[in-house]
C-alpha cells in the first residue's frame, strides 16, 4: 500500500512541475544568465577572488603605520588580621591604586625591499585569481552548454525513435494483414516484429538518455528543462591561426598562467629581502601614577630607530630563495605546456567543427534521399515488386540519417562552445549576457583606495 502511495505521490508532484511550466520556454541566453545569477559554485569562487584580494590589503599593511595602545590599573588590598597585641577587628583596607598609560607607534623604514615585491606578489596574484575566475565561469558555462544542447538533441532522438516505433507498428500490421490474405509470408511478420523490438529498445534507450541529460540540466542550471529553444550560431573566426592568436591574448587559463609566473618572480625578490638589513621607527608616549601623593608619577616620549642586520640563519634564507626560483622554473614549464595544449584543443575543435558542419550537410540531403526511396518501395511493396524487408531497410535508412542529423547538429554546437572558450570569450561578457556583471575590479579598489579612509572613519 505504501509502494502505491509513493508512486502516486510522484505522478502529482510531476504533473505539477509540468502544469507549473506550461507554456514556458526558455533560451540558450536564459539558461546561462540562470547559471550566472544562480549557481552555487560560480557564486563561491567569486568569494574566493575577494579572499585573494585581502592578500594584497595584508601586504600594504606591512609597511604602514602600526599603532597600539596599553594601559594598566592595580589594587592593593591587605586583610588585618586581630591578635592578642593588636585590636584591629580582621577588616580589609585598601592602600591605592596605580595607573599607567602608554602609546606605541611602529613604522618600517626599509624593509629590503619586501613591502614592494610582497605588493608586486600579492597583486598579480589577485589578477591571477580574476582570469581563474573567468576559467571557471567559462566551464561552468560549458558545462550547461553541454546540458542544454544533449536535451535538445535526445529530444530529438526520442521523438525520431517514437515516430520509428509508430511507422514499424504500423508495417507489423500490415505484413499480417497481408499474411490474413494471403499475400504475405510468416517470414513478413517476424522480420516486421524483430524489427519493431528493436525501435522499441531503442526508443527505451533514448528515453533513458533524455532523462538523464534533463537531470543533469537541472543540477547544473538550477531548474526543471522545459521547451528549450534552438541554440543560437556564435560567429566563429575563419581560419585555426586567427583562433590561436586569439586565444594566445585571451585565454583565462593562459593569463592566470602569465600572471601566476609574475607573482613567482616576485616571490623570489621576497626572499632575497631577508638578506637585507630592516630599519624600523618606533615612538613611545607614556605616563603612569603612582599611589598617594604624586609619589612615583613619571611621564616618558621617546623616538628610536632599530637597525637589524641578518648574519647567520642557519640557511633557511638560501633555502627559501631555492624554493622561490624552483616554484618559477616549474611554472614557466607548465605555462609552455599548457600553450601547446591550447593550441592542440584548438585545432582539434576547429577540424571537428568543420567536420560536423560537412556532417550536418550530409545528413540533412541524405534524409530528403532517404525519405524519397522509402516513398518509392512503399509503393513498389504495395504493387508486390518489393518485400517487407526491403520496406524495413527504407524505413531504417531514414531512421538513420535522421539521427546522424541530430549528431552533427549536436556536434556543431560543441566544438564552436570548445572554440569560443579557447579564445576567452565564452563567458558572460563575452557573449553578453542580460545580467548584472559581477565587478571585482571594483570590490578590489573599494578596499584598497578606501582602507586608510575607513580607518580614520573608526576613530571619528
Amino acid at each position: 500500500m505504501n509502494q502505491y502511495r509513493e508512486i502516486i505521490t510522484f505522478i502529482i508532484l510531476a504533473l505539477t512541475i509540468s502544469l507549473s511550466q506550461v507554456g514556458k520556454s526558455e533560451t540558450f541566453v536564459e539558461a546561462l544568465s540562470s547559471i550566472y545569477n544562480n549557481n552555487p559554485q560560480l557564486q563561491a569562487q567569486r568569494i574566493k577572488v575577494k579572499e585573494i584580494d585581502e592578500n594584497y590589503i595584508q601586504a600594504i599593511s606591512e609597511g604602514g603605520f602600526q599603532a597600539g595602545v596599553s594601559g594598566s590599573i592595580e589594587t592593593n588590598t591587605a586583610k588585618l588580621n586581630s591578635n592578642f597585641f593588636s585590636q584591629t577587628d580582621g577588616s580589609t583596607s585598601v592602600s591605592g591604586n596605580p595607573r599607567a598609560i602608554q602609546l606605541q607607534i611602529t613604522k618600517p623604514l626599509y624593509q629590503g625591499g619586501r613591502v614592494k615585491w610582497l605588493k608586486s606578489q600579492t597583486r598579480s596574484s589577485v589578477l591571477s585569481a580574476r582570469e581563474n575566475l573567468k576559467s571557471f565561469e567559462q566551464n561552468i558555462f560549458m558545462a550547461g552548454a553541454e546540458a542544454y544542447v544533449s536535451v535538445l538533441r535526445n529530444e530529438e532522438v526520442a521523438r525520431i525513435r517514437r515516430n520509428s516505433v509508430k511507422v514499424l507498428t504500423r508495417q507489423r500490421l500490415a505484413a499480417i494483414e497481408r499474411f490474413n490474405i494471403g499475400v504475405g509470408t510468416r517470414t513478413d511478420i517476424a522480420q516486421a516484429e524483430s524489427r519493431l523490438a528493436s525501435s522499441e529498445s531503442g526508443l527505451a534507450q533514448a528515453d533513458s538518455q533524455l532523462q538523464s541529460s534533463r537531470a543533469a540540466f537541472v543540477r547544473i542550471v538550477g531548474h526543471v528543462a522545459v521547451d528549450l529553444q534552438e541554440v543560437p550560431s556564435f560567429e566563429i573566426p575563419k581560419t585555426a591561426d586567427e583562433i590561436k592568436s586569439l586565444a594566445r591574448s585571451n585565454n583565462p587559463d593562459l593569463l592566470a598562467a602569465y600572471f601566476s609566473g609574475d607573482a613567482a618572480a616576485s616571490a623570489i625578490s621576497v626572499a632575497k629581502s631577508a638578506y637585507r638589513p630592516k630599519i624600523t621607527l618606533n615612538a613611545l608616549a607614556g605616563s603612569s601614577r603612582g599611589q598617594t601623593f604624586g609619589i612615583g608619577d613619571s611621564d616618558q616620549l621617546a623616538l628610536a630607530a632599530r637597525v637589524s642586520v641578518p648574519i647567520f640563519t642557519s640557511g633557511m634564507n638560501r633555502s627559501r630563495v631555492r624554493k622561490a626560483s624552483l616554484a618559477k622554473a616549474r611554472l614557466d614549464f607548465e605555462l609552455r605546456d599548457l600553450e601547446l595544449s591550447i593550441d592542440q584543443i584548438v585545432e582539434q575543435s576547429w577540424h571537428e567543427l568543420n567536420a560536423s558542419r560537412l556532417a550536418l550537410v550530409a545528413s540533412n540531403t541524405q534524409v530528403s534521399a532517404a525519405e524519397v526511396a522509402f516513398e518509392g518501395v512503399s509503393l513498389e511493396q504495395e504493387l508486390g515488386l518489393r518485400n517487407v524487408l526491403d520496406l524495413l531497410n527504407a524505413e531504417q535508412e531514414v531512421l538513420n540519417a535522421k539521427l546522424s542529423v541530430a549528431d552533427a547538429r549536436y556536434n556543431v554546437s560543441i566544438n564552436e562552445f570548445k572554440i569560443l572558450m579557447s579564445m576567452g570569450a565564452f563567458h558572460s561578457e563575452g557573449i553578453d549576457l542580460p545580467v548584472s556583471f559581477y565587478n571585482p575590479e571594483g570590490y578590489f579598489e573599494d578596499i584598497s583606495d578606501n582602507k586608510m579612509s575607513n580607518l580614520l572613519k573608526k576613530f571619528e
